[in-house]
């Protein structure tokens, strides 16, 4: 079991515990309290996982993740831009960036085509199709 004593703020201690077990096929992850950089070089320390990245990975987590590792560490991962090269016997991940929250994202995205208004094309009845089909509707 990994643990990991953090300093808090005001002089006070915090502490965050990430515990990694199993083999890679069905690895069980219990995290508590622990920035996402920990529980990133816990699966390093246990496993072939190799990961780079040049955001800051603070984000906080708790939770228990159970199942192979690629999938555990997708999940982990959520929320994050990333790419993930998976080989028999190891595992190497990009980490790009968070992701913006959705109301920064908005804002951010370029402006869409203005589509002009027009109203829908008529609905046809089941009787209208079949002859639409055999080329006799007018």
């Amino acid at each position: 079991m990994m643990s990991v004593e953090l300093a808090g703020s005001g002089g006070q201690k915090a502490y965050a515990q990430v515990l990694v077990e199993g083999p890679p096929e069905a690895v069980h992850i219990d995290a508590r309290d622990a920035p996402l950089q920990e529980v990133l070089d816990a699966l390093r320390t246990k496993f072939n996982f190799r990961y780079r990245t040049s955001d800051v990975l603070d984000t906080w987590m708790t939770g228990t993740f159970d199942g192979p590792l690629p999938r555990v560490t997708a999940r982990i991962l959520a929320g994050y831009d990333f790419a993930m090269k998976i080989a028999p016997q190891d595992i190497d991940v990009l980490i790009l960036r968070q992701n913006m929250p959705k109301s920064n994202a908005i804002t951010a995205a370029t402006p869409a085509a203005t589509v002009p208004n027009r109203s829908p094309a008529p609905v046809m009845t089941a009787a209208q199709a079949n002859r639409y089909e055999r080329g006799q509707f007018r």
